[in-house]
């Protein structure tokens, strides 16, 4: 039995009236309003499973109303019709959470059949959701064994998440899994005296009065000791911080060596971006463009040196072209979201279609961008994603 109630918000009074005879007949419970306003009132009243917006409204625009379901309910699927479609505002409604862009005229067979896909999307992950609540449930009262029978809940509020994690089958804690080692004030470092006693040293600190003494052995000035680097490299911070600049001094640690995997990736000035494209021109126009807005740029012609070169670099930011001789860009897309998560990837491709962006987005896309761009398009969005 259908149960979903559908709100539709369209300034256009026959387009209201089709989305609700037609969805009526398959027994959905629709209401209509033809303003965004109204549909924020009716919101705040009624409790609404499917949003059908119209993107084009007075006043309140539907991109507007859109952010604010997201933001209020977010419950609520959210599906977009619209007469003015464009690979913008497909890319900026699919980033905003919407299910579905559906592009007017459609027949009542487009919309029912894309209202039923939505309807099983919800249901499945509402099914999922249950699931997830029952775990969380029995995990609350799980016991830690058949010979202890406590709940682990109640064990972690008496002793802590550490002491449970170290429990095994044999209800013994193993002893070399529980190792912390607890900063201490007084010398401003981790100590394993402090951990072990809880209580700081008397008067000044016994690691800091070994390192002073090496010191001395050295023949050295323990005076300005509180600037120097370390034992065994007594150079003062602030002097090679001076000569040499700030992140080199970054990828220094106890060991006295700089981290030379690490040196220059702390420069905020210039951004690392790839190009992956099979058309040498459009990289080289993406690098000559970028590069003088002060960025790193490489270019890859090949999908298998594109993955190598993201093995080996971190990049700030990805352009990848949809259509690629060895591997189709969507799923290159795929898997670079899958092992680089926090690197956006702008799509660039003259087969640029809005089905193809709305997928695109909905695989984590940044932006899709149409061949031919300009100059100022590409750094604008470029810019954006690097913000």
């Amino acid at each position: 039995m259908v149960t979903e109630k559908i709100l539709v918000v369209d300034d256009e009074s026959t387009i209201c009236d089709s989305v609700k005879k037609i969805l009526s007949r398959k027994g959905y419970d629709v209401e209509n309003t033809l303003n965004a306003t109204d549909a924020i009132e009716k919101m705040k009243k009624v409790k609404y499973d499917i949003l059908i917006t119209d993107l084009m409204m007075p006043n309140v625009s539907g991109m507007e109303l859109i952010e604010l379901v997201k933001k209020y309910y977010p419950e609520i699927d959210v599906l977009v019709i619209t007469g003015y479609a464009t690979i913008e505002t497909a890319v900026k409604a699919t980033k905003l959470g919407v299910l579905d862009y559906i592009q007017k005229p459609f027949t009542p067979t487009e919309l029912t059949d894309r209202i039923q896909k939505a309807v099983e999307l919800r249901n499945n992950r509402n099914k999922v959701e249950e699931k997830k609540e029952k775990k969380e449930i029995n995990d609350d009262y799980e016991t830690i064994d058949v010979d202890m029978p406590f709940v682990i809940k109640e064990i972690e509020k008496a002793t802590s998440s550490d002491f449970v994690n170290r429990l095994t089958r044999s209800d013994i804690p193993i002893s070399k899994k529980y190792s912390v080692t607890i900063q201490c004030v007084k010398g401003s470092r981790e100590c394993k005296i402090f951990t072990k006693t809880r209580t700081e040293c008397k008067g000044e600190c016994i690691e800091i009065k070994k390192e002073k003494k090496a010191l001395l052995k050295k023949g050295l000035n323990t005076q300005n000791f509180e600037g120097l680097i370390d034992v065994d490299m007594p150079f003062n911070l602030t002097e090679v911080e001076n000569e040499i600049g700030s992140d080199y001094l970054d990828c220094m640690d106890r060991s006295d060596y700089p981290r030379a995997a690490l040196y220059g990736k702390n420069a905020e000035t210039r951004k690392s971006i790839l190009v992956v494209d099979d058309e040498p021109i459009v990289c080289h126009s993406v690098r000559r463009i970028l590069s003088k807005q002060n960025c790193s740029v490489e270019e890859a012609f090949d999908v298998d040196i594109a993955y190598q070169k993201m093995k080996n670099n971190k990049y700030d930011l990805i352009f990848l072209d949809l259509k690629m001789p060895k591997k189709n860009g969507m799923d290159v897309l795929t898997s670079i979201k899958a092992n680089y998560p926090d690197t956006p990837v702008i799509m660039i491709t003259g087969y640029g279609s809005i089905d193809k962006a709305i997928e695109a987005a909905k695989l984590g896309a940044y932006q899709f961008i149409p061949k031919p761009f300009t100059p100022e398009e590409l750094k604008e969005i470029a810019l954006e994603a690097l913000a």
